[in-house]
């Protein structure tokens, strides 16, 4: 039997819809794994203060709080059983890749999308915004290392002073930033993909 021309339009119709429903779930997938991958609630830090006898450190945290990203300052209170007081928080609208801080201004700088760094004051006001990583921006992470048998971390400090070393062998997973908190090195804030933990120094 021939296929009137009514017929094979319609089959040509129904045809091109399949088409658009494969190729809408397709992109429907592809933008959902994106958003997801954006999401992911890895922490970042970097200490804006150290701390010493009078004064607590500071630092600055970026992470994924109720799937909502903030970045926050906080006060760890020694004398209050290192309590983590938030001084400055701010929602995001993109979670933060990577924080630095600067020598010449007391602030964070966020990345926030591959083509966008923003510099907060220590209040976490917007003071600037550019595509690229400034050249002057550094960070208070330290380089470790974590040794084989003992688990334990080791920091090094210069050619000729022993190690740092930091046992936080019953953690599961490796840190993946280290920061000083006190001038004497004696307290660290280990960053782990998603907690922050305090370490005494060995």
């Amino acid at each position: 039997m021939q296929e009137s021309k009514r017929e094979k339009f319609l089959r040509y119709i129904l045809i091109g819809l399949c088409l658009l429903v494969v190729l809408g779930g397709f992109l429907y997938t592809s933008t959902s794994s994106e958003v997801v991958d954006e999401t992911d609630p890895s922490v970042h830090a970097q200490v804006l203060a150290g701390g010493d006898e009078r004064h607590n450190p500071v630092i600055a945290v970026a992470k994924i709080v109720e799937k909502q990203p903030v970045l926050v300052i906080y006060e760890i209170q020694r004398e209050n059983q290192y309590y983590f007081k938030v001084l400055h928080s701010v929602s995001l609208h993109h979670p933060a890749k990577k924080l630095g801080i600067t020598k010449e201004i007391n602030g964070v700088w966020a990345q926030l999308e591959k083509k966008k760094w923003v510099l907060f004051s220590d209040s976490l006001e917007v003071l600037e915004e550019r595509k690229s990583a400034p050249s002057s921006i550094i960070t208070s992470g330290h380089p470790f290392q974590i040794q084989e048998k003992t688990r334990f971390i080791s920091i090094p400090k210069g050619d000729e002073e022993d190690p740092v070393l930091l046992d936080l062998s019953d953690r599961n997973g490796k840190p993946e930033e280290i920061h000083s908190l006190s001038e004497d090195d004696s307290l660290w804030l280990v960053v782990f993909g998603k907690e922050l933990v305090l370490a005494r120094s060995q």
